[in-house]
């Protein structure tokens, strides 16, 4: 099926293959998601369930109603492109008018049903539909709206419709988008995260972070086995991937520093967005960012060389990390978190913006997203939070900050944390020996710091000082100014900036 949509990917001139033999393709205009046209259709019996913000926009049921039926209609009366597959273990069916959307979908989700479903009765037990028109536009359907591009997802039935972007990611994260919403209703955490563990599925850790914190890069280990890298769902019995495959980041891939994505994207089968790639040699140039700077690679989870078995789940996680990427070099390398700190960070969701990743951004900016991706986690965030709350206390795991950003000095100024830093960093904590060393508590957040970490120099361990903590203590607070009527008020007082004085 995959290579029957690269050949007619490759027929119709809207790919080519790599000396490797991976598809390369262009997604246009959209080489990310396309966030401000994305909406969610404010039915009664959905309406207190929805955090309505601007990750989740309402949009009128009347109007859905109109999309869905003029969509599905435009459909028909085309050449379209089909994948059924599997999201966990919702039945998932995606129609395209792009052959290579549809070879994604075949990387992306599971040729069977996972591990982890709902109860027959449940009222989310039914098939997931995607309709998807990347190269059309909205008034191609007779409708008019903010653009001639949306996204509306229907929890309620399941469906979601895309018309006018071509970036990939948009299907895999509408998809996950509506798991995410439906477990929580059986006492499922859906999580924006990675995770590994050992070979016999035990010392399993979870990795939560938003896009460019590291979240692929560190859980594709090569001394331990991948149970996901994007989306894992938590249950009674453990752990489990929601999806079947990896959409990992390219820019700056190497062999030396990444060799197992780097291996897995570079093969046949493989696809490669928006990525720059010398038409004589067809050799992809990763470091070149003429096309973007968020250039993606899809494969089947199968291609990385050591992963979990997909049909099981792996154990409750002894370790969970948030990972951020602090562009101004004020937060440590690594912090150990408390039961208070850890649903504070999980709602805060930190990491920074520097110059090249979004449209605009030219100088490094706070970025706070809930749960580590708010804009596929459509219920309150509270829900999730004491989900995972109630998860870490059955299971013990311990709860660490991870720092892939910049050291003292920030962005520009200081260098960031070396990739083997990380990687030795991420390793003592797995293994439990950081929680051995010494700490001292921040004097502005109140999390513990380790003072030492065998084989990580030192200089990497420190805490920053100056203004700049200060600085970003306070967008910490103003960021959690919105929870106050929705959570205890133990976890702002005691989790946030000013536990530590």
């Amino acid at each position: 099926m995959k290579t029957l949509m690269i050949e007619e990917t490759l027929k119709l001139a809207q790919g080519s293959l790599s000396r490797e033999g991976a598809l390369l393709v262009e997604t246009g205009k959209f080489t990310g998601r396309a966030v401000k046209e994305r909406f969610i259709p404010d039915r009664a019996e959905i309406h207190n369930t929805i955090a309505w913000n601007t990750a989740n926009q309402a949009i009128s049921p009347e109007f859905a109603v109109e999309f869905f039926s003029k969509l599905e209609k435009k459909l028909g009366s085309l050449k379209t492109y089909e994948s059924n597959a599997f999201v966990a273990s919702f039945p998932i069916q995606v129609k395209s008018t792009s052959a290579w959307h549809i070879a994604f979908c075949e990387n992306m989700f599971r040729r069977k049903a996972g591990p982890v479903g709902l109860s027959k009765d449940h009222s989310a037990v039914k098939q997931i539909k995607i309709f998807h028109d990347p190269y059309g536009k909205l008034s191609d359907l007779g409708l008019k709206h903010t653009s001639e591009t949306i996204i509306i997802l229907d929890p309620l039935e399941m469906k979601v419709g895309i018309v006018g972007t071509a970036y990939a990611g948009e299907i895999k994260k509408a998809a996950f988008t509506l798991c995410n919403y439906a477990f929580p209703e059986v006492g499922v955490l859906p999580m924006h995260a990675s995770a590994n563990c050992l070979e016999d599925g035990s010392q399993s850790c979870v990795l939560f972070g938003l896009s460019g914190t590291g979240k692929t890069t560190l859980s594709a280990s090569a001394d331990r086995f991948l149970i996901g890298d994007d989306e894992i769902i938590w249950s009674d019995n453990g752990l489990s991937n929601l999806e079947g495959g990896c959409y990992a980041k390219l820019i700056d891939l190497t062999l030396e520093r990444e060799p197992e994505i780097y291996r897995a994207v570079n093969r046949s089968g493989a696809i490669m967005e928006n990525v720059y790639y010398d038409k004589a040699t067809r050799v992809p140039d990763f470091s070149n960012r003429s096309l973007t700077e968020n250039s993606r690679g899809s494969y089947p989870i199968e291609f990385i060389q050591k992963i979990y078995r997909q049909s099981a789940e792996a154990h409750a996680p002894k370790t969970i990390v948030f990972l951020m990427a602090d562009a101004f070099g004020v937060m440590p390398a690594v912090a150990k978190l408390d039961a208070w700190q850890t649903q504070y960070y999980f709602i805060s969701g930190y990491t920074a913006k520097v110059a090249g990743t979004e449209l605009g951004v030219k100088e490094p900016q706070a970025a706070f997203s809930t749960c580590f991706g708010a804009p596929f986690m459509p219920r309150h965030s509270a829900e999730y939070a004491e989900l995972l709350a109630q998860n870490v206390k059955k299971s013990g795991a311990s709860v660490w900050l991870l720092n892939t950003g910049w050291t003292q000095g920030g962005y520009g100024k200081g260098e960031r944390f070396p990739l083997a830093v990380s990687r030795r960093i991420l390793s003592a904590i797995q293994s439990g020996e950081l929680a051995k060393q010494p700490t001292q508590k921040h004097p502005v957040f109140g999390f513990e710091v380790p003072k030492a970490c065998a084989g990580v120099d030192p200089k990497y361990l420190t805490i920053p000082g100056g203004e700049g903590v200060s600085t970003l203590s306070q967008k910490f607070k103003a960021n959690s100014e919105q929870f106050k009527s929705k959570l205890d008020s133990r976890i702002l007082d005691l989790g946030g900036p000013g536990s530590g004085q």
